[in-house]
């Protein structure tokens, strides 16, 4: 019986995005554990909110990276191309610097200081968004420095868990990737 199947054709980019999204669920399942059961706190929407923004971030940074080295590779010339990678290069680092600013901006405003009392001060956004939530929740960030902060690590994670699949790129696909060391202790 002879079959026929079919690989699934998967760009570097595609499974780096893909990568990046279960590494930013890893993130958020962690926070989950140690929001819910270690601290016993109820502000696992912020430290969430955190890492969806950075890991949203870190895919739209990806995309831009994708689009630069197709515009780079179809140039003729070469002091165009350098020019170009790093114009891009700044604006990708200058935009997680931006979104880092607004983040902590947001965090500092939305913050109870531990020296307020929190009967007394009231916060429209949270107290609007959850009228009924627990107090830790309505004191609470509205996107947590933590979450996001973490949420930038999804890039550096998903190259983890690609070397931990030992999926390597093979021209524009990634394929099952075999380790020399692997290859010599079968033989």
């Amino acid at each position: 019986m002879d079959h026929n199947i079919k690989a699934e054709r998967v760009t570097p980019t595609k499974l780096m995005i893909k990568m990046v999204w279960i590494a930013g669920l890893i993130l958020i399942a962690l926070g989950l554990i140690y929001y819910i059961i270690i601290a016993r706190a109820l502000v696992i929407i912020p430290f969430t909110l955190g890492v969806a923004i950075t890991t949203s971030l870190n895919v739209f940074k990806l995309r831009m990276l994708e689009k630069t080295v197709q515009k780079v590779v179809h140039m003729d010339d070469q002091n165009a191309g350098k020019n170009l990678v790093r114009i891009q290069q700044l604006l990708r680092f200058l935009l997680t610097g931006a979104v880092l600013l607004i983040v902590g901006l947001i965090d500092n405003i939305t913050t109870v200081s531990e020296f307020i009392n929190p009967d007394r001060l009231h916060i429209p956004i949270w107290a609007t968004l959850f009228p009924n939530a627990p107090e830790t929740l309505l004191i609470s960030p509205i996107i947590s420095m933590w979450g996001a902060l973490a949420g930038l690590f999804t890039l550096q994670i998903s190259v983890i868990l690609i070397r931990t699949f030992k999926l390597e790129t093979d021209g524009d696909n990634f394929v099952e990737y075999v380790d020399e060391a692997d290859e010599n202790s079968d033989n």
